[in-house]
């Protein structure tokens, strides 16, 4: 029987009786053992006597503040377990815990890997988050990665987003340009694009991208990458082609609809299938 110990970090309570079901279901009963608020573990034997730290309220503030916190109370951040996650599609414990144990890195074109990073409580291991390129930059790139990593990134110019209403940095990458369209800070940018890309795990990638184009789809698809996703709005036998029907989303651009996927809006396919072996498992009807 699982056990599980209740942290309740916030009053988002909206996730809380169906993770517990879910666990229940999967795990043929469980046991709450306590609940903690805030901060008290004082009177807990940390690690000995529960096999879940079940966090309610995580997702409205975040699983990288919580996982900050965590270390700080010296709580075992292996047992560490985001309500919201439980009721993702596709969830088992075993499958989570396999994948946060992968050490994985997603190289996105666009903001797809940062939220789908975000959505799952994953560390991001890869500098391609909050920042966008465009396609054929994106290709240029990964036909030599490790190069273009090695160069520097030099100023290009500002540019206005309409929709964050705040100027960002374009930086040269070699012969190719980055748009680090999440970062007013210029500083920032370049500090979190180095951190970064040291945590780049090269024995388990994950590429992605979105195209409209056949032609495009075919030179992806030939990129020597074991798990790659090209996301299209049409059907193709091609083993990177990840159709997306666009009719589900008319309200939404081809590229809207995929990031609504990264946040789960909805889901199009298993997350954790897709992040841990690059698998189509499809949850909906296209």
């Amino acid at each position: 029987m699982l056990k599980v110990l209740i942290w309740v970090v916030s009053n988002d309570y909206r996730f809380l009786n169906n993770a517990i079901n879910i666990l229940d279901r999967q795990h043929n009963g469980l046991e709450v053992v306590g609940t903690i608020r805030g901060t008290d573990f004082t009177k807990i034997d940390m690690g000995k006597w529960y096999d879940i730290l079940l966090v309610i309220g995580a997702k409205e503030i975040g699983m990288s503040k919580i996982t900050q916190a965590a270390k700080q109370l010296r709580l075992p951040e292996e047992k560490l377990l985001g309500d919201w996650i439980v009721c993702i599609p596709g969830f088992t414990l075993d499958k989570y815990r396999r994948l946060q144990c992968s050490s994985l890195s997603i190289i996105s074109r666009q903001c797809f890997g940062g939220c789908i990073s975000k959505m799952l409580g994953l560390p991001f291991r890869s500098p391609f988050a909050n920042l966008r390129m465009e396609r054929q930059d994106f290709l240029t790139f990964l036909s030599y990665p490790r190069e273009h990593l090695e160069k520097e990134l030099v100023f290009q110019e500002s540019c206005f987003h309409p929709f964050f209403k705040h100027n960002y940095p374009v930086y040269a990458l070699g012969d190719i340009s980055v748009r680090m369209i999440h970062y007013p800070n210029f500083e920032e940018s370049v500090k979190k694009w180095n951190e970064r890309k040291q945590k780049i795990n090269w024995y388990n990638l994950l590429v992605v991208t979105i195209s409209e184009n056949v032609e495009e789809l075919k030179y992806f698809d030939a990129l020597p990458y074991g798990k790659k996703i090209c996301f299209v709005p049409f059907k193709s036998d091609l083993d990177s082609a990840w159709y997306i029907n666009p009719n589900i989303r008319k309200d939404l651009a081809f590229w809207e609809a995929v990031h609504y996927f990264a946040r789960g809006i909805p889901f199009y396919y298993d997350p954790f299938d897709m992040l841990l072996y690059g698998k189509k498992t499809p949850l909906i009807e296209m």
